[in-house]
């Protein structure tokens, strides 16, 4: 008789703990199109119980290198670490290396971005879009309250229907999700998909530039979206940031206050080029910014900004940093 998929059977497959026959059997499982439900139900139980979880640093290196020797193996993915980077299978990375293990089959339920919207064709689709120079707060149908930048725009449902919350967003902008661990919520930003359950954190995601997320509060995965599956790039917890760039993952930490703060106009900086703040205080007060010597735009420099005050003030605070001069013409600047 043929083995029936349940979700002990599921977990462990997840877990690494099956059998050569039952790969076979999950191996045909998974090309079933009614697979998604099973597993999305899976998924939600499985981050519900590891959010209240502590782990030792030996389970830790353990599931690092079962992670690496059986998965990264038939990856083209490559993972860098910021550094210095000291205790690598400390406790503050157990969120990464367990959900990476745990979370490699579970992405594949989520896959299919249309399921919900199927299911829930009667339901509005709304869309915000931003001109630069001004910001907004959306509240959602679940009480997620979303902080959408200048230059960007957010295309959500009117209430949200099935098993998940899916929003898409293009720029950037400072999410307060509700918690609901049997909802997970989903931020399509092109082929990146951010998934929570209940937590604070700014994406930075315009078409063309590198994705970059940081978490201010609670716990966020991360995937890459292919053709017919999701691949982990990581989990982050509080204080942890990662920037996606030429198909590499980078690692870093953030002070987690401040990420909170860019809700407020507090603009951080860190080893910047004149060019890319420039192109941050664009968006913030809708201008023009030039620059009349390339090698001032390549300047780098660590700096925090409060994007409230009037531009002149900003313009000022640079120039006295980076020893420029400037001056502003209607809504535009020209930086000598």
């Amino acid at each position: 008789m043929e083995q029936q998929v349940n979700k002990q059977l599921i977990r462990k497959y997840l877990n690494g703990k099956c059998s050569a026959s039952e790969l076979q059997v999950m191996g045909a499982f998974l090309q079933r199109a009614d697979a998604e439900q099973l597993i999305d139900q899976v998924w939600a139980e499985e981050w519900a119980e590891f959010q209240e979880t502590e782990i030792s640093d030996e389970k830790i290196a353990d599931w690092k290198n079962r992670f690496l020797e059986k998965r990264l193996q038939d990856s083209p993915l490559q993972i860098k670490l910021n550094k210095p980077r000291k205790r690598f299978f400390s406790l503050r990375y157990a969120a990464v290396w367990l959900t990476l293990f745990v979370g490699l089959g579970a992405w594949y339920g989520i896959h299919n971005v249309q399921k919900d919207s199927a299911k829930a064709g009667a339901i509005a689709m709304l869309e915000r879009i931003n001109p630069n120079g001004q910001r907004v707060q959306i509240r959602l149908s679940d009480s997620s309250i979303v902080y959408l930048a200048g230059g960007s725009k957010l295309r959500y449902p009117s209430s949200f229907s099935g098993s998940t919350r899916e929003i898409s967003l293009d720029g950037e902008a400072f999410f307060e999700i509700t918690k609901n661990p049997k909802k997970p919520f989903i931020i399509h930003t092109g082929d990146i998909k951010t998934l929570v359950v209940g937590t604070s954190f700014r994406i930075n995601a315009f078409k063309s530039k590198p994705f970059l997320i940081e978490v201010a509060t609670g716990k966020v995965r991360i995937a890459h979206q292919k053709e017919r599956s999701s691949v982990p790039l990581a989990i982050l917890t509080p204080g942890q940031n990662m920037l996606w760039k030429n198909n590499r993952v980078i690692m870093g930490q953030v002070n987690a206050g401040e990420v909170s703060q860019w809700k407020n106009g507090k603009l951080v900086f860190n080893h910047a080029s004149l060019s890319e703040i420039a192109s941050d205080l664009e968006r913030w007060y809708n201008v023009k910014i030039s620059f009349n010597n390339p090698r001032t735009a390549k300047m780098h420099i660590t700096i925090t900004l409060t994007a409230n005050v009037p531009l002149s003030e900003i313009m000022d605070v640079l120039a006295q940093t980076v020893k420029f001069e400037y001056h502003i013409k209607e809504r535009e600047v020209i930086i000598n």
